[in-house]
Order: C-alpha cells, then sequence, then structure tokens
C-alpha cells in the first residue's frame, strides 16, 4: 500500500480530529485507529493561488489518516478526502493495508519504486 506525499509547504493550518466515546461514534474505524494505535486523523487546510485576488487563500478542508509525530515528520496513509464519511469508507474498506504499513512500514518494493 502506497504512501500518500504531502507538501507541507502548501499547507495553511492542520488539526487533530479526536474521538471521545466509543458508544457515540459515528465513525467506529477511525476511532479504533486512533484509541487502539497511534495513528491520527488529520484535518488539513491548504492553500490555493487565486488569480482574482492575486494572493493564497485557503483551500477545502481535507481529511487524511497521518502518523502520531506529524508535526516533524507528516506520513499520510490514505488519500485526502473531503469528508470524514469518505475517509471511513477508505479507512474500512483498506484498514488491514493501513495496519501493516503503520506496524511494519513499507515493503522493500515499495520504498525502492
Amino acid at each position: 500500500m502506497p504512501q500518500f506525499p504531502i507538501n507541507t509547504d502548501d499547507l495553511l493550518g492542520c488539526r487533530e480530529v479526536r474521538f471521545m466515546s466509543r458508544q457515540e461514534t459515528n465513525y467506529p474505524i477511525l476511532m479504533r485507529l486512533t484509541l487502539d494505535f497511534d495513528l491520527r486523523i488529520l484535518q488539513l487546510q491548504r492553500r490555493a493561488y487565486s488569480h482574482i485576488s492575486l494572493r493564497y487563500v485557503p483551500a477545502a478542508p481535507e481529511f487524511i489518516i497521518g502518523n502520531a509525530d506529524y508535526r516533524e515528520n507528516l506520513i499520510a496513509l490514505s488519500p485526502s478526502y473531503a469528508s470524514l464519511k469518505e475517509l471511513e469508507s477508505y479507512a474500512q474498506e483498506y484498514q488491514v493495508d493501513i495496519l501493516h504499513d503503520y506496524l511494519f512500514g513499507l515493503d522493500q518494493d515499495q520504498s525502492q519504486g
């Protein structure tokens, strides 16, 4: 499973999405990845250049599954999605691959290619 590169120079901001209650969550897979494993659900705010105002403006927020030390070395373990619901669907389908990459790192074939 590939890791998804994030250029931190393109980010205006980043925040963690936290899940507090196992019983009341709408996103059980994302909640499990954050509480049972050391992964983070991040909301990214990218910057986009506006040709109208001739400056950088905030783009639509995106959600990703990231590593715990994202402040120093951001590694995205999922593509970015516009909503937590879409990210939950991705995590449900690829949960085994996400956890494999998190627990064992990249395969040698992937890291060289």
